[in-house]
């Protein structure tokens, strides 16, 4: 991804600024100053907030970025333009913000974003939509904001800090880098875990011993193991101890059975002397009752007589009842008769008097058919109205088409007259294309050749550089190169004083001296005791020094041959350079530099111009397609017109026409009656009237027929009644004497007749009462005989004395059997505890060794065991040892191979000091040293070497896409001359190579050396941009 061009409008100190990235495509470095707070990290938190709708770093929110002095119409937007695979990308993006709306009233406007992309088929393609513009901008960069951040802006100072961080803090860095979160979550989930498992075990020990002490046992072991030994011991103790009671119950069990069937037997003699002596005299009282017997047996036959002439009885009652009821409805009829005569009388006046008025309702029906007959013509006369008004509509339609058509062609004609102005004009300024097109040409070959002639000259720049650097490394090397030979000699003659040393104590008087022969030795060599110096370390220092002489030797042939090759390289480059001027003699003769500066202003000026003039061509094009355009529309509208006029002509006759027939038809239709609606009304009226007159004609005539028709019903049923009386009275006197001759024989009258039938409903009951009390009587002679035999010969039972030794037996087996339920409860009670508590003991066994293994894994992974590493540490100590072997390359470079970073992996006091911890391997010193010791200089360059690689690193790991540009903030100013020159030439020729380097600093060095700058220039709290490509 190469940034192409950042607008900034109300942003920050920004009004209205664009920077273009472009004109910095040529530079290997350049330059981002200004004063602080002058808003140079906001070019970076735009470039941020128009990608992930966030600024870098997160301090501020996007609404926050708005510009304090921005009025409320002016809207606040940041519209970025990148490069990424050979694509061209712009995203607009406008945060929520407060702006003026209608009368002057805020209004907030919602954020909104737009994203320009090419389709498959090189058209453009728009997002307008936040969350997809976010999505398309992660799949494309497959970078967050927090690494985009950290891979194209290296904040120094924060770097410095993470090299000198524990590890604790290291890995909260890392962790959002490269998005280890997912380790740590499962690392808090494992602890939960345990958390968990731990709770249920506790709570599992809780119930154990809950469960214990509901047992109804007595022991002092609070040891599940124990306490299951002696209950199991104590519970097969009582299980004996039930078997022995059991027999001892059921030997008084059934005892207590014999006794009670002994009592059972007496109490059973005893009922049946009771028994006896009751029946015997219940039998005398039903033998003193035998008259009472015998006198319902006499009511009985008389009650049995008299129901055998109920029936007669029974039809007199009904014919007397009859007769009487028949009397009463002649007496109704008789009225009713009369009622209905009067009746026919009056409808019979009615009808006399609506058949009067049948003249005037013919009057009606004739006037009714006439005017039904002119109905259609009203349908006519309507429809000839409606036809005028759908015409006069069509005559203002067509007017107004008419009006309207003919303003448009009148505008299509001055349009057309315009646009032929504008082409004459444009083609006039279009001719002076091909000359610039030509200039063009030659100033790209110009450009070239200058481009080459600078390439040489940077080589010719770099050789001194490099030939002043193997000098300075040759005066190095032959001062270390003396220093060694000097060291050599040093420990030669140590060791020539050690062996003198050695011999001069070895000395014995009578022996030969090792070095005269001598056999005396007056005046030995006076050598002081010095260290002891073996012979090989005398020959390393040897080695050494040889070693940096051949190192000396091979520097200087280096200088000579690099001397000899710069001369070469300088006169082909001087050669080259005056024919260049010879070549194009309009040139003047100055800086390289300075010249290719003002053939690319050239260059850029000639091609806006020639942009200019395409862009006229186009506009030319465009005008005469627009002419051709309006002219066929002008066609169009004149046809339209002519049409138009001939549709008016012809709606004026038609209406013309309808005028006419109208006023015939109307006079055609009854004066009175004008309209439909009125006939409509008079003949509703009409045929109402006709319509009541027959309906009550109707009515009379059906009353009458009515009125007669009940007069000969009524007088053949009072007929009926009459003769059907006449007959009930003599069947009622031929009934009465019948029964009153029956009634003598047996001594009674009607009137007692009647009586005993009413008593009659009591034979059953009588009869029954009779029956129950012979049946009682026999049953009961038949019992005393069965007792009485039963009886004889036995005398009546104690049942006292049986019954005070049962209730002995029964609370002797009571007694047993409650002692074996209260043995049995606490057996089964202390049975059921035993098995919760060895089942719950079981359970807690097997959790335990699990909660002993996740504790394992959890101290394990959260870095509580020997090595203090946690798996989401070890991870990101992975990655951190990938990038310091991406960042020593560099480190090498920026030191001349003196540091090396590497992991401490020693074991620290704590978590948070173990597994992250950096050190440097210094080889001067030949040895490991903490990064905490490096100066101000040497902490920026590895700061720098460290910030390098891990953009690398985060790039690879997300896709291996690649970031165009690279911004450096600060730092430049704690580095010596000779540290920030290698600084810079490592930032160009390892990062400009393919990337766009800015640094942003204001250090004065910088300045001096930076030759294309961006500078933010500060005005009270407005910032603007300014560019420089020479200083």
């Amino acid at each position: 991804m190469r940034p192409l061009e950042l607008k900034l409008k109300n942003f920050g100190p920004y009004v209205d600024e664009t920077v273009d990235f472009t004109r910095f495509e040529q530079a290997p470095l350049f330059l981002i100053t200004g004063k602080t707070g002058s808003g140079k990290t906001t070019i970076f938190d735009a470039m941020c907030y128009a990608l992930f709708n966030e600024t870098s770093g997160k301090k501020r929110q996007a609404f926050q970025m708005r510009s304090d002095f921005a009025s409320d119409k002016k809207e606040t937007s940041v519209e970025f333009t990148f490069e990424h695979q050979g694509k061209i990308y712009y995203i607009k993006r406008q945060p929520k913000q407060v702006l003026a709306g209608r009368g002057g009233k805020p209004v907030e406007k919602k954020a909104k974003v737009e994203l320009i992309y090419p389709g498959p088929n090189k058209e453009k393609l728009a997002i307008q939509k936040i969350p997809e513009a976010r999505r398309f901008i992660d799949e494309l960069l497959h970078l967050t904001a927090e690494q985009f951040t950290k891979v194209i802006l290296l904040p120094q100072g924060e770097f410095r800090n993470f090299l000198a961080a524990d590890s604790k803090e290291k890995e909260e860095v890392l962790r959002n880098l490269f998005g280890s979160e997912l380790f740590e979550r499962w690392t808090e989930q494992l602890k939960v875990k345990f958390k968990e498992q731990n709770a249920k075990y506790q709570q599992k020990e809780q119930q154990l011993m809950l469960s214990m002490q509901q047992a109804d046992f007595s022991s002092e072991t609070q040891l599940p193991e124990l306490w299951l030994e002696q209950i199991k011991s104590w519970l097969e103790q009582v299980n004996a101890q039930l078997a022995e009671q059991a027999k001892d119950w059921q030997q008084a069990k059934k005892e207590n059975e014999r006794l009670q069937h002994v009592l059972s037997k007496q109490e059973e003699l005893q009922k049946s002397f009771e028994l006896l002596k009751k029946l015997q005299a219940k039998q005398a009282d039903l033998l003193a009752k035998a008259p009472k017997r015998e006198a319902l047996r006499q009511q009985i036959a008389t009650l049995k007589w008299a129901l055998k002439h109920r029936t007669n009885f029974e039809l007199l009652e009904n014919n007397k009842a009859t007769l009487v009821k028949t009397k009463q409805d002649i007496q109704k009829l008789e009225q009713s008769y009369a009622e209905l005569k009067n009746e026919q009388l009056s409808l019979a006046a009615k009808l006399a008097k609506h058949e009067a008025k049948r003249k005037e309702i013919a009057d009606y029906q004739y006037q009714y058919k006439q005017l039904e007959t002119n109905l259609p013509l009203y349908k006519v006369v309507s429809e000839l109205l409606t036809a005028r008004k759908e015409v006069e509509a069509r005559q203002s339609v067509l007017a107004a088409e008419i009006q309207k058509t003919t303003t448009t062609l009148d505008k299509k004609q001055a349009k057309i007259v315009t646009i032929k102005e504008k082409q004459h004009a444009l083609t006039e300024r279009i001719q002076e294309k091909v000359s610039l097109e030509t200039k063009l040409e030659k100033l790209k070959y110009q450009q070239v050749a200058l481009t080459e002639l600078l390439q040489k000259q940077v080589d010719l720049d770099k050789r001194q550089t490099n030939i002043k650097n193997l000098q300075n490394e040759l005066a190095d090397a032959t001062t270390i190169s003396k220093k060694a030979r000097a060291k050599a000699r040093d420990l030669a003659n140590q060791l020539a004083d050690h062996y003198i040393f050695v011999a001069v104590k070895k000395l014995q008087a009578g022996k030969p001296c090792p070095v005269c022969g001598s056999l005396e030795h007056p005046s030995p060599a006076k050598v002081s005791e010095v260290a002891r110096i073996d012979e090989e370390q005398v020959e390393q220092a040897k080695q050494q020094a040889r070693k940096l002489e051949d190192k000396v030797t091979a520097l200087q042939a280096r200088i000579n041959e690099f001397d000899a090759e710069t001369v070469e390289r300088q006169k082909e480059f001087e050669t080259k350079r005056q024919a260049f001027f010879e070549k194009y003699p309009a040139l003047e003769k100055s800086e390289l530099t300075s010249l290719e500066d003002k053939l690319a202003q050239t260059k850029h000026e000639l091609t806006q111009e020639i942009a200019v003039l395409t862009d006229k061509e186009k506009e030319v094009a465009s005008l005469q397609k627009q002419q051709e355009t309006l002219e066929q529309k002008s066609e169009q509208a004149r046809s339209k017109l002519t049409e138009l006029n001939e549709q008016a002509q012809a709606a004026q006759l038609d209406k013309q026409t309808l005028i006419t027939q109208l006023a015939e038809k109307k006079a055609q239709l009854p004066a009175k009656y004008q309209t439909e609606k009125q006939a409509k009304a008079q003949l509703r009226i009409w045929q109402q009237k006709i319509a009541e007159f027959e309906a009550h004609l109707a009515d009379l005539n059906a009353h009458i027929k009515q009125t007669e028709q009940s007069l000969v019903a009524t007088e053949t049923k009072l007929n009926e009644a009459k003769q059907q009386a006449k007959e009930l009275q003599q069947v009622i006197s031929q009934r009465q004497a019948d029964l009153e001759a029956v009634c003598a024989v047996k001594k009674v009258t009607l009137a007692e007749l009647k009586d005993l039938l009413a008593q009659s409903v009591q034979l059953e009951q009588l009869e029954k009462a009779l029956a129950d009390q012979q049946k009682e009587l026999d049953s009961i002679n038949g019992q005393v005989e069965i007792l009485s035999k039963q009886v004889a010969g036995q005398k009546q039972p104690d049942l006292e004395q049986t019954n005070k030794k049962l209730l002995q037996a029964k609370q002797a087996e009571a007694k047993l059997q409650q002692l074996v339920a209260e043995l049995e409860h606490k057996y089964s009670t202390n049975t059921k505890c035993y098995q919760q508590v060895k089942s719950l003991f079981e359970q807690q066994q097997a959790e335990f060794t699990q909660l002993g293994q996740l504790k394992e894994l959890v101290d394990v992974v959260t870095g509580k065991g020997e090595q203090k590493l946690g798996f989401e540490r070890y991870i990101l100590q992975t990655y951190l040892k990938e990038v310091l072997l991406t960042a020593n390359v560099r480190l090498a470079h920026l030191t001349n191979g003196r540091y090396e970073l590497c992991l401490n992996e020693d074991t620290g006091r704590g978590a948070s000091s173990t597994g992250l911890e950096l050190d440097i391997y210094d080889d001067n010193a030949g040895k490991r040293r903490s990064v905490h010791t490096l100066s101000g200089g040497e902490s920026f360059l590895a700061a720098l070497a460290l910030a390098l690689a891990l953009g690398e690193v985060i790039q690879k790991k997300s896709g291996g896409i690649e970031i165009e540009a690279l911004f450096v903030d600060e730092g430049f100013g704690s580095l010596d001359q000779e540290a920030l020159r290698v600084a810079l030439e490592t930032l160009q020729t390892i990062e400009g190579k393919n990337r766009m380097v800015g640094i942003i600093s204001h250090v004065t060095e910088l300045q001096a050396q930076l030759p294309y700058q961006l500078q933010v220039v500060t005005k009270g709290e407005r910032s603007t941009l300014r560019y420089v490509t020479t200083i």
